[in-house]
This record gives structure tokens, sequence and C-alpha cells, in this order.
């Protein structure tokens, strides 16, 4: 052969390998369907549900599993479909899918009441037997609430949501947070608890055998006591309740979800897994979104109750009650009044996130409770901070001043104001009428004439 004759048999040779096609991974005539960016979507609306790998033809962990996969996908033939997508080739469906490394395995369903492609990630183990179990188990999910009954769950597969390949166990979550101030949230109740509420919310979506939610449980538990009254704290098995973790994007264990004003867009949290620091997170959100308390006119032992000690309607006593005894209305004027009660109303919002309650009355109109706290008789205004649970209270020796009370308030929380016990059983405070709003109307003495008292027979 002449060596233009070789030159030329080479050049068709190598233009031969350059188009021809590469061999399928998977054969065509094997029982995983090839998926594409242009079939993908109908592929599975017309199987209604198909296990997916995402895979790259170079990933030496997608040969490893190719085995398992082809037999898992022979195993299930007729009932649930099992797919392969080239993610090298169609770069579209990685990005659509939000493939992050390879093999990723997903089982892609249709939803019965929207007709859209939901997605459950799987991160189990590579065995066939493995993969057929995790896709039985989802089918008979699927089926049963169909139904409108609840599957059984226990029996043992991996899978759903994210947070690694190295965790186990499915089913219900065990009494995981049972008996605890953690409210346990299930596809039936999270709409009503949490979707449609007005309460804020930080919600775990977890796992029972995830590392990092059981490093995590004592500290969710101890703030959600905490956070009580402020900041709810919930908690969804993934395992279990899969709807609802897909719905919110759960790609890894714990995800935790703080649900505020907006509850279709709730915002990730990303602190710190101590309590001290959810807890810090939780009153600052409290803070921002939760108006002050108003100052209350502490005009009954009702008002007294619910606003400071707790009573039997189930309010519970504060951490600390703020109480003004103010000057007389014919001293201070509705004008001093109100000035009083301003200062009141900006300490409540600077302390908006703690447990306070805030109170006044006119001096001397509750001397019993005065009595109390050895205020009263003169030296109005007087301003107490009694804590109900100790029945201790400290008594602001400075100015009735915003700048001033505030000092008083910070030396307090600190310790640093000497409390000491009430003077005696503390008191129920009298019923009085409320103020009105206007200035004391002062009483009109009538007038005499000296002359009447002069010419007046003895």
């Amino acid at each position: 052969m002449s060596r233009t004759r070789a030159l030329a048999a080479a050049a068709l040779l190598v233009a031969t390998m350059l188009i021809s096609p590469a061999a399928a991974f998977y054969s065509s005539k094997g029982p995983v369907v090839e998926l594409t960016s242009a079939n993908l979507k109908e592929k599975i609306k017309g199987s209604g549900m198909m296990l997916v790998e995402f895979y790259a033809p170079w990933c030496g962990h997608c040969k490893a599993l190719k085995p398992a996969w082809e037999q898992a996908a022979k195993a299930l033939k007729g009932i649930v479909a099992v797919g392969a997508a080239d993610c090298d080739t169609h770069k579209e469906v990685a990005g659509e899918y939000r493939v992050q490394g390879f093999p990723t395995i997903k089982l892609l369903y249709v939803d019965d009441s929207t007709g859209s492609i939901k997605t459950v990630d799987y991160n189990g183990g590579r065995t066939a037997k493995e993969l057929v179990t995790f896709a039985l188990d989802k089918a008979k999910s699927l089926a049963m609430k169909r139904l409108g009954e609840k599957a059984d769950s226990g029996s043992g597969s991996r899978g759903a949501g994210g947070g690694g390949a190295g965790g186990g166990g499915g089913g219900s979550d065990n009494g995981f947070y049972q008996g605890t101030d953690v409210t346990v949230l299930t596809e039936d109740n999270f709409k009503s608890l949490v979707a449609k509420s007005d309460d804020l919310w930080l919600v775990e979506m977890y796992a029972p055998w995830c590392g990092h939610c059981k490093a995590l449980k004592p500290a969710w538990i101890e703030a959600a006591g905490e956070l009580a009254g402020k900041v709810k704290l919930g908690a969804v098995d993934c395992t279990v309740h899969q709807s609802v973790c897909q719905e919110y994007g759960v790609q890894g264990y714990p995800t935790i979800k703080f649900f505020g004003q907006n509850k279709r867009s709730p915002e990730d949290y990303t602190g710190g897994r101590d309590s001290g620091s959810i807890v810090a997170w939780g009153n600052a959100k409290f803070a921002a979104m939760v108006p002050p308390p108003e100052p209350v006119e502490l005009i009954s032992a009702d008002v007294f109750g619910k606003e400071c000690i707790g009573d039997s309607s189930g309010a519970k006593p504060k951490r600390l009650c703020i109480i003004a005894f103010l000057p007389n209305l014919l001293d201070s004027k509705a004008a001093g009044r109100n000035r009083y009660i301003k200062t009141l109303k900006g300490l409540a919002e600077a302390y908006k996130d703690k447990p306070y309650s805030y109170l006044w009355v006119e001096g001397a109109q509750q001397p019993a409770l005065e009595a109390n706290f050895d205020v009263g008789g003169f030296g109005y205004p007087a301003v107490v901070a009694f804590n109900p649970s100790e029945k201790k209270y400290t008594v602001c020796k400075s100015a009735f001043e915003l700048a001033h009370v505030k000092d008083w308030m910070e030396t307090m929380r600190m310790g640093g104001t000497g409390a000491v016990p009430v003077h005696g059983a503390l008191a129920a405070p009298s019923k009085l009428a409320p103020w009105d709003g206007q200035d004391a109307k002062e009483e009109v003495v009538d007038e005499f004439s000296l002359d009447d008292i002069l010419n007046e027979e003895l």
C-alpha cells in the first residue's frame, strides 16, 4: 500500500471513529429506560413513577452501580419503571433536577392533584435489593395515599431527603420528639398548624437515623421550651412525611426553616446548632416581627392576673412585671400622664423580645399593692420591677425618663439592683374605673360671703 493510500485509510478510520456513536451506557434493548432532555418528562408521566439514575459515562461509581441498576430494573419491570439519564450529554437535565454528583438517584412521580413531577432523593445502599425495596416502599406509599390510607412504613428502607448515603432506617419517628416541647408535624397537620397559622415557627426536617439530627435533638428540645410563647418549634420526619420535605426542597438533614409572616417563602436557618444560638435567633425574629406589648392600666385583680402573675385562663407568669405608680391627674394633667405612658411604651419596645409586661396605675389607688413594694404616699412616679415567680421586686431610683429607666433595667438584668421579697402576702388589686384620657375635673367649692358669718346672730 502506497504512503498516500495508507494516510487516506488512516484519515478515513479516524473520521469514522469521530462520527460513529459511542456505545450506549445502557442497552436500548435492556430493562433500563434511556432518558434525555427531550423525553424525560414524557416518560415519567407515561409511567406515573420511575426510579431514575442521573449519571456520567466516565464516572467510576456509575460504572460500579451499573450491574445492580440493571438487575433492579429487571426485577421491577411492570411494577416501577427504572430509567437513566446521561447528564454528560444532557446537562440541562442535571441542572433542572439539581444533580451535583454522580450517580444521583431520585424517584420521580406524577402528583395526582397538580399533574407536576415530584421527586424523592435516594440515599440508601447500592445493591439491587436495596434499590428494589426503596422503589416498592414508595409505590406502596403512593397507592395507599390514593386510598386515603397510610402505608405501613416499617420495612426499614432508606431514602427521602438528603444528607449522605450512610444513613438507614425509615418508618415512623419512633417517638423521636414525642413527649417534648417540640411539636411533631406530619403531612396531616402541617398546613393547619404551620402553613395557615399566624404563629412564628422554626421547623426541623430530619431523619431519625441521621447523626447530625441526633446531635441536634437535645438543643432543639431545650430551645423549644425557651422560646415557648414566642416562636414554636416543630419537627418533620422526612422518612415518613416525604411530601412536606419535598415541597420545601429539603436536600440534606437536618434542614431547618423559619416560617414567619410569609409562610409561602420560609427562610433557611443557618445559625449554630446549640440551644443558645437557636434561642437567640428565634428571639431576634420574634422581636422584629411582633409588636411590643401595650402598657395596661392596672384596674383590677383580673388584669393583674392576666398581665403579670398568671391566671386560670392559661396565662403564664411573666418573668418581669414593670409597674408604674403615676402622679395624681391633678398634678400631672393628661399630657404629663401620657408622657409617662409613652416612656413605658419605649421600654416595651426596647425589650419586646422578653417575657415582660407593663402596667400603670395612679398613685394611692392601689394602696395594698404599693405596701407590698414599699412605695406610695409620696414620690410619684414610682416604678417597680416585680418577678412573680420568685415574689421579689426592685424599685427604680432614677428619674422616670426612658434613658434612665433603660439603664436601670440593664443593671437589674445583670443582677445589680438588689431584688428583695415582697412585703407580706401579695395583695389583690382593687377594681377601679379606667382613665378616660381626659384631664381631671377639679371640684368646685361653693362661694360664700363673709358678711353672712359676721351678721349671723349669736
